[in-house]
């Protein structure tokens, strides 16, 4: 008797003509719903491969393990056995007669996500089981697709990866947000206070120094105590930087960046978008291939004041002024204004922007862009990086950051320092977008926010 071990219900769906042709196939997943005759039971089975579960008939007089069956609940687990048989005229194309089960692990009566539309308020205080349920199932697969294509245009483009810190002493963004690290001895572990890493960027900029083109992709960390659906205490930022660079490059690469990610989604995810269109009842593929058929447009920070001006009545804050930090409204707002299109704001007040940034000739604005996104706002932010030691040094000591915890970030400018620039990307933020989700939390398998 030929037999194969499949790894996958995606690969039965793939392969459903051939191993239908096979004596017996074997396949492990967790029970999603039971169906019982007096003669056929009828099994759903998922094993995360796949969007669509495999349906398992079992026909009680031709199964010797009876006692078995009355074990078979919704989310246990089970491996079984048996043969494929190709279903056309129905909605799933193929199911499996089942000749064997083997019972790995039952699920109790009091599993608490056992009814088929339960509120995501609910789903969200079971954080360890969520990966159970479509909703979160469908958004961890798009994460790991967008994770995945992320990781290939960064190849593709010529950039290094690199580990940067999550230990540091260094504050990159000069806001005061950070998480201390202490241990339960009384005596410090280090010589001098310690944070976890609010961003990679100033280790990547000093290895673009020698490498030329790199960029890091791990955790950062901001003690922010933000209870909004757009903010959490943990995510995961894609920092890219590049020596030889100018502000326009930065841009570019931005652009090509988000375009690549998207059209990779669309072309490999159509499934899970499906899903999540009929889940959040809102129109997510044509705006995504809108996002991919259209350019970007380029708006000066003065120039978006003016338009928030002439249109000040629709905001809640509505102290419109040159100087002001935006607020989401206000970014939401710019896109709208553009045709729902992506908008790179560029030329911010210094005073708004990071100590690093580089001036503009105008001394009142730096070389830098957000990238905003319809129905989310602020997606990327970047610039080019401060060249002169003298300017950054007075800039950090502005901010009230120790120059001595920085004199390595600042002797890069004494050692035939070359123009630098790249941005940050919140991972989150962009499944927010792809997916249509309005809460970040369900982007993220085990979300640490403020509480």
């Amino acid at each position: 008797m030929i037999e194969v071990v499949i790894t996958s219900i995606e690969e039965v769906y793939q392969r459903s003509e051939f191993l239908s042709k096979l004596e017996k196939i074997k396949i492990g997943g967790w029970v999603k719903s039971v169906r019982e005759s007096k003669e056929i039971i009828f099994v759903a089975l998922n094993d995360g491969s796949s969007l669509e579960n495999l349906q398992l008939v079992i026909l009680q007089k031709n199964l010797s393990q009876v006692d078995l069956l009355k074990k078979i609940n919704f989310a246990s687990s089970l491996v079984v056995s048996g043969q494929l048989i190709l279903t056309p005229e129905r909605e799933q194309t193929c199911e499996l007669r089942v000749f064997e089960i083997e019972f790995i692990g039952s699920s109790t009566d009091d599993y608490p996500l056992q009814k088929k539309s339960i509120p995501l308020e609910i789903v969200r205080e079971y954080p360890h089981l969520r990966a159970k349920t479509n909703y979160f199932l469908t958004l961890f697969r798009l994460r790991h697709s967008v994770s995945k294509a992320i990781q290939d245009f960064f190849h593709q483009e010529g950039f290094y990866y690199v580990s940067t810190p999550i230990i540091t002493s260094d504050d990159a963004e000069g806001a005061g947000e950070l998480f201390n690290i202490t241990t339960k001895e009384k005596e410090s572990f280090f010589s001098k206070p310690t944070t976890l890493t609010v961003s990679g960027q100033l280790q990547a900029e000093a290895l673009a120094q020698g490498l030329g083109k790199v960029y890091t992709f791990a955790p950062c960390f901001r003690a922010e105590k933000s209870h909004t659906t757009r903010h959490l205490a943990e995510f995961w930022m894609i920092e890219p930087e590049m020596a030889f660079a100018d502000l326009e490059t930065i841009i570019n690469l931005a652009k090509r960046l988000v375009k690549y990610v998207i059209n990779y989604i669309v072309n490999n995810n159509i499934k899970e978008l499906e899903f999540l269109e009929n889940y959040n009842r809102k129109e997510i593929i044509n705006k995504l291939k809108k996002i991919l058929s259209n350019d970007f447009r380029k708006v000066d920070y003065s120039e978006g004041i003016e338009i928030l001006k002439k249109n000040k009545q629709k905001f809640v804050f509505n102290d419109i002024k040159w100087g002001m930090d935006l607020q989401s409204e206000h970014e939401k707002y710019l896109c709208q204004h553009f045709d729902n299109s992506p908008i790179f704001i560029t030329n911010y007040p210094t005073d708004l922007k990071a100590f690093y940034m580089k001036n503009n000739p105008d001394e009142k604005t730096v070389a830098c862009f957000d990238l905003l996104l319809p129905e989310i706002g602020e997606l990327i932010g970047g610039s080019m990086r401060e060249n002169s030691y003298e300017i950054l040094k007075e800039k950090a000591q502005k901010v009230g950051l120790d120059t001595s915890d920085l004199s390595w970030y600042l002797d890069l400018r004494k050692y035939g320092y070359a123009p630098s620039g790249g941005f940050g990307l919140g991972l989150e933020r962009l499944i927010m977008f792809i997916s249509g989700t309005e809460n970040i939390r369900d982007t993220i398998a085990f979300p640490r926010y403020s509480s």
